[in-house]
């Protein structure tokens, strides 16, 4: 029996109509298969039919969980199924509404304002039961019509609706608030039962409260406005005590918000929450994580990748250093403590193309993984050298070929030697002055004339920076090596270019000693202009100078040569007869056929036998001043300075750490916002 009523029931849905582009007219209500019984849907739809006869006005509802763009579809839902000229449509997918209103009746009597307010309150309260549930919503909207042609007024105040109240199975932060206050109802009940308890276990782990509220509109305020005083004014912030109003100022959170009416966002930091996150940790971090789903209106998938984003934060922050744009950063110090030595690394990143960092926290218990990690992930330049120091240790490692090579052992050694001590100390500021002055002095030496103390630091000084520019001419890097020591100087070169001291793709490295000089040459570029021929010239005129201990001689001519190497173009005689016979053809042509127009005069041997006697009289003569002196004044822009953080810099305007201000109700915030 039971059987036979189940094959009947299918062929009643199956004979019901549901949404298709098939859909005829007199159909207002579509809902996925078995959501409601063939004589429920008919129920339903009969009312949706009686409110479009008495009022004009057709009032919609469908709900498709597989809709994945809501908006887009209702409006094609609109042009293809709504055949009225007012009407209203309400739908649904899985994890958001919306509502629409067609023609002038519709916008007036049934406004956002209606619809938030008696039309989703009698639709909510009713749970459990499709049916009543949706005749609920069509009864509302006809209750709503029948104010509207009564001259009743159906204005209902706009704004936050204070009434609110929170389900019961929301999970709360540590101080007792709501972790998720959807005004809008963007997801449904068990999604956002999940995705608060998420909230909570992430603002617990991390002592910091992370919340999501979602609102109708803004009112007369701005997202930044109504994101800041919603958290003051409603108590939250980890660590933060409420006055007698309720209020809370400078507690540790942050607080996503949304308003559907503009479709505005705004993130607000408070306490730790400014700290973790940063202006470059939000915008280039988190924002870019949850914003997608927005704009594709899934609101579960965003809030879901926002409060990943959040933890992911979080827990760099409390465990490493905070998500930033900075090369040093030390847990405890202000932003403007940091700011000169953040500055003065960037400085050095753009001058010599090597990142310098320094990052501690002694809440770190592993700094080598640590640093292993903050290299792959969060460098922003390709050469670096970076120093970890956490509660267990230090770790230091360097990244990119030219950085590796500009820290061989040698110099790699010196900087552990140099910063040790006051690391161990606990003297964080001398070992950051300490580790900045010699990884920059490192840096900032080009490094390419190696003579073993052969040639005084000063002149040593001025080849490197004449071999230096030669390679930022010419792309070949230039070394030159003395080791009196030495037996093989082709050896003592091909060793060297094969060590990885060497970074250039194309470089020539010459190794001399007391007798003799070699050279080894890698690169096409180089190979190019270093032939065999050419090499054997320059190393006779290198060995001229060693024999009797000259090395600053040999170091100038093997300068002097590889200029000339370098600057060497090929003759292309082709192209060179080409010109000249062009030449020839194209100007002497044309001026022995202007010189033969040339009738009336012959030539003179001075200037005034071109000069008819008598042809010209001067009557008058004086000097005019054509030309005057003049002086030149600097003009000085003075820029003011604030104590404040500062933007700007680089990443893309960012210096480091988080802009902020003052809510109304005196608390400090950060964050950022904007459309989705």
């Amino acid at each position: 029996m039971k059987r036979i009523f189940s094959v009947l029931l299918i062929a009643l849905l199956l004979i019901v109509p549901v949404l298709t582009a098939q859909a005829e007219d007199g159909q207002y209500v579509y809902v996925d298969d078995g959501l409601l019984s063939a004589e429920e849907l008919q129920t339903v739809n009969a009312r949706a039919v009686e409110i479009a006869k008495n009022r004009g006005v057709g009032v919609y509802y469908f709900y498709l969980t597989d809709v994945a763009d809501l908006t887009s579809y209702i409006m094609e839902f609109a042009n293809e199924h709504v055949v009225e000229e007012n009407a209203l449509v309400f739908g649904f997918n899985a994890d958001y509404r919306y509502f629409l209103q067609i023609g002038p009746i519709a916008k007036a009597a049934l406004n956002d304002a209606v619809c938030e307010s008696s039309i989703m309150d009698a639709y909510r309260s009713v749970t459990g039961d499709p049916e009543r549930k949706l005749l609920a919503y069509l009864n509302a909207a006809d209750s709503a019509l029948a104010a509207y042609f009564s001259g009743e007024s159906t204005t209902v105040a706009s704004g936050e609706a204070d009434n609110w109240e929170v389900p019961s199975y929301i999970a709360r932060t540590d101080g007792g608030k709501p972790t998720l206050v959807d005004k809008e109802r963007l997801v449904s009940d068990d999604r956002a039962e999940a995705l608060s308890k998420r909230l909570k276990e992430i603002g617990s782990a991390y002592k910091c409260d992370v919340v999501i509220v979602t609102v109708p509109t803004l009112g007369s305020k701005t997202a930044e406005e109504y994101a800041d005083d919603y958290f003051d004014y409603n108590g939250y912030g980890y660590g933060a005590t409420p006055n007698a109003q309720g209020t809370t100022i400078n507690g540790d959170g942050i607080l996503l918000l949304l308003s559907m009416e503009g479709r505005d966002f705004w993130i607000s930091t408070s306490g730790y929450g400014i700290t973790a996150f940063t202006d470059y940790g939000i915008q280039t971090y988190l924002e870019d994580r949850f914003l997608p789903y927005l704009r594709n209106d899934d609101y579960a998938g965003g809030f879901n990748a926002f409060a990943d984003g959040c933890e992911y934060l979080l827990k760099n922050a409390r465990e490493g250093v905070p998500y930033d744009y900075r090369r040093v950063y030390v847990d405890g110090w202000t932003d403007n403590q940091l700011l000169s030595y953040n500055d003065r690394a960037e400085s050095v990143a753009n001058q010599y193309d090597v990142g310098i960092y320094f990052l501690e926290n002694l809440a770190l218990t592993d700094a080598d993984a640590f640093c292993a990690n903050y290299i792959e992930h969060r460098t922003f330049d390709v050469n670096s050298i970076v120093l970890v120091h956490g509660a267990n240790g230090y770790s230091i490692r360097t990244a990119g070929a030219v950085a590796s090579a500009k820290f061989s052992d040698k110099n790699f050694t010196s900087v552990i030697n140099t910063v040790e001590p006051y690391l161990k100390s606990g003297d964080t500021k001398s070992a950051l002055n300490a580790y900045m002055d010699k990884s920059i002095a490192i840096v900032s030496d080009y490094g390419h004339v190696i003579t073993n103390g052969a040639l005084s630091e000063e002149a040593r000084s001025n080849d490197n920076l004449r071999l230096k520019k030669l390679f930022e001419e010419h792309g070949v890097g230039l070394y030159f090596l003395y080791d009196a020591g030495a037996n093989d100087p082709k050896a003592l070169a091909e060793n060297f270019l094969s060590s990885g001291t060497v970074y250039e793709g194309n470089a020539v490295v010459i190794g001399t000693t007391a007798n003799g000089s070699g050279v080894a040459v890698r690169g096409d570029a180089a190979k190019e202009k270093f032939t065999d021929k050419r090499i054997k010239k320059l190393i006779k005129e290198v060995d001229a100078y060693l024999p009797e201990g000259n090395v600053g001689g040999a170091v100038d001519a093997f300068a002097e040569r590889s200029e000339s190497i370098l600057n060497w173009r090929p003759v292309n005689w082709i192209t060179l007869a080409i010109s000249t016979i062009a030449g020839l053809l194209f100007g002497t042509a044309p001026a022995n056929a202007l010189k033969r127009q040339l009738t009336s005069v012959s030539k003179q041997t001075n200037a005034e036998g071109y000069m008819q006697p008598d042809s010209f009289a001067m009557t008058q003569n004086s000097n005019v001043l054509l030309g005057k002196n003049t002086s030149r004044t600097v003009h000085v822009v003075r820029v003011e300075s604030s104590d404040g953080p500062r933007g700007g810099g680089g990443g893309g305007g960012f210096h480091g750490g988080s802009s902020t201000h003052t809510s109304s109700s005196g608390g400090t915030h950060g964050g950022h916002g904007g459309k989705f």
